[in-house]
């Protein structure tokens, strides 16, 4: 059940990008500005190096939806049991779940095909640092 929709909902968004590139090929067509106009020329949101930059970022959309790379995003006030439920969706305990805050920084996970123990990195270490000292 749930594959059938995660393959319909991955399909929908590739319909949906597929369209955006279709719409992008469209604006190259279009010309920056009007013969005769004088107006001072201004990046536009269409320019050909935005045009280009857009064209990158839904290429690596499309890659990322036929490989069923997806970001989950999970927000809640403290003690809302937002480790409970990663753990609970991932099947095993990544997150500590105590009675005290144990996840007061933003924390990214990443699934590794092949990799059975958790691998933890700290993109910013001086809160931990401050942590230790104390």
């Amino acid at each position: 059940m749930y594959t059938q929709t995660l393959y319909e909902l991955s399909q929908e968004a590739e319909r949906l990008l597929q369209l955006s590139r279709q719409q992008l090929q469209l604006l190259e067509k279009m010309p920056l500005s009007v013969p005769g106009d004088d107006a001072p020329q201004r990046a536009l949101p269409w320019s050909q190096p935005n045009i280009a930059e857009r064209h990158a970022m839904l290429n690596n959309e499309l890659r990322k939806i036929s490989r069923l790379e997806m970001v989950l995003a999970i927000v809640g006030t403290m003690k809302a049991g937002k480790s409970t439920t990663i753990n609970a969706i991932v099947g095993t305990e990544v997150l500590p779940n105590r009675n005290h805050p144990m996840t007061a920084l933003p924390t990214l996970i990443r699934h590794t095909p092949g990799q059975k123990e958790p691998v933890l990195h700290f993109s910013h270490d001086a809160p931990i640092d401050c942590l230790i000292k104390k």
